[in-house]
């Protein structure tokens, strides 16, 4: 389980790190992961200058490159601290009061690790061009720099990202660090709406977090910490152990999901009871990875993820409403079929409205039965023209994945694949197989709570 309190105060931190000063915020940030120092220095934060003092610190023997470094593009900069062996036993144990104030940086001193602070100007950055600044800052340092920058996206909404340099003792001098070509870096980190998967990041690089059999007392178990909790692998091995958790967990009974019975059930052992959904919930799982990768892009609303946009828009809001099912039904059921499964012309090639409430799609569309291009639980919304506006901004996705597997049945079909018969069901005079269940009849078994979605995580 997540440490909430950890998680909210992060959140807040980001948050004033939008608009506060750059070095007062960046260390505060740091300092609710655990870090702190009174080794700083009071650099000139014009970036020209900074690059000089800091020249001048290390010895001279090393200059910044600007182009390299791009300077050009730097607004300010902050030297926030330097972090030594000395200091680390204290702050593991809780005792920030405990660091020695004397003794100023340490600029020879190897195994430590230096924190920076950039705002960086308006444009494209890139992996690659961080990547490259980060090089160039770390060529003039012989500990690690730790760089943190401050950036504004393309629609201005501010933006850190955080870059870690992979670093190795000298094998021919033992008292050099190698600077190796790979940099770690924690990308675009949303100030005001934080992403999980960024905020599960910055916790594992907490120093209470960074191993769970011990907290490091040195700077290089600390640094190795760093690099596994960054590391792309690792990170991919612990997403996809979680995505099975929360995969096995959704399919246990006392969940409660439930499917039409036009889904197939299948059996397993692994499972705490036998005959659930599981290629049902594979599908719902892979629908929501596909979705999550283009809501990423900005091609689908976040609102429609945001649990305070979706208290505005749902007369339930789903995080407080765990054991209903309005989520699912109302807006991915909405989002799948109606939107991403659905052209966006206001019309299809037949004259009928789609991407409308069904209710307005007119008399002849009402008769007919599996319509799938217009949306459903208009009474779920609390404000339905915005809801309505948000999906319309999603493009139309020439593939299966979203295409509403409930269809009718001819009795052709059921003399074809006698198996059908006992997943069909019967709606007034319509023989029907109900297997996603997009439909708004009072016997819809259909059933995806919301804690699947909102819930504080996985049980044990």
């Amino acid at each position: 389980m997540a440490d909430t309190k950890l998680r909210k105060t992060l959140q807040d931190q980001l948050q004033t790190l939008a608009t506060g000063d750059l070095r007062t915020s960046a260390t505060a940030l740091l300092a609710t992961l655990g870090y702190a120092s009174h080794k700083t220095l009071d650099l000139p934060t014009e970036p020209t200058a900074f690059a000089h003092e800091l020249e001048n610190l290390l010895g001279g023997s090393k200059q910044l490159n600007p182009t390299h470094a791009n300077l050009a593009d730097w607004k300010t900069a902050a030297f926030l601290f330097q972090l030594t062996n000395d200091e680390l036993p204290a702050l593991a144990a809780g005792q920030l009061g405990l660091l020695i104030e004397a003794g100023g940086v340490q600029a020879q001193q190897i195994e430590s690790f230096v924190f920076l602070a950039i705002d960086l100007n308006a444009g494209a950055w890139s992996r690659t061009r961080l990547a490259a600044l980060t090089r160039e800052l770390n060529r003039l340092f012989p500990m690690p720099a730790v760089l943190l920058f401050r950036h504004p996206r393309e629609d201005g909404a501010p933006l850190v990202s955080v870059s870690v340099i992979h670093r190795r003792a000298s094998k021919r001098d033992a008292t050099q660090d190698v600077i190796e070509g790979k940099v770690s870096i924690i990308k675009d980190i949303d100030l005001y709406q934080p992403h999980a998967a960024h905020l599960r990041i910055l916790e594992s690089m907490a120093l209470s977090e960074v191993d769970a059999k011990f907290v490091p007392s040195s700077f290089d178990a600390l640094y190795k910490a760093w690099l596994k909790a960054l590391d792309v692998k690792e990170l991919n091995e612990k997403f996809y152990q979680e995505l099975a958790q929360w995969y096995y967990w959704a399919l246990r009974a006392e969940t409660g999901v439930k499917f039409p019975i036009g889904q197939p059930l299948e059996v397993s052992d692994d499972l705490a009871t036998n005959h659930r959904p599981t290629v049902a919930m594979i599908r719902l799982l892979t629908r929501l990875i596909f979705v999550w990768f283009l809501k990423e892009k900005r091609l689908v609303p976040a609102e429609l993820f945001d649990e305070k946009a979706l208290g505005k828009l749902l007369k339930h809001a789903p995080d407080q409403h765990g054991a209903s099912s309005n989520y699912y039904k109302a807006i991915l059921q909405n989002l799948f079929f109606a939107t991403l499964n659905t052209e966006m012309a206001a019309e299809d090639e037949d004259g009928n409205k789609q991407r409308v409430w069904r209710e307005a799609a007119g008399p002849k569309r009402l008769q007919k039965y599996l319509i799938h291009t217009v949306y459903r639980y208009h009474g779920d919304f609390k404000d339905a023209d915005a809801a309505i506006a948000l999906f319309r901004k999603v493009p139309f996705l020439n593939g299966g994945l979203f295409e509403c597997l409930d269809k009718l049945i001819t009795p052709g079909d059921l003399a074809r694949d006698p198996a059908l018969a006992s997943r069909v069901i019967k709606e007034g005079n319509q023989t029907v197989l109900r297997v996603d269940g997009f439909s708004e009849r009072p016997e819809n078994p259909l059933h995806i709570p919301n804690e699947l979605f909102f819930g504080d995580g996985v049980a044990e």
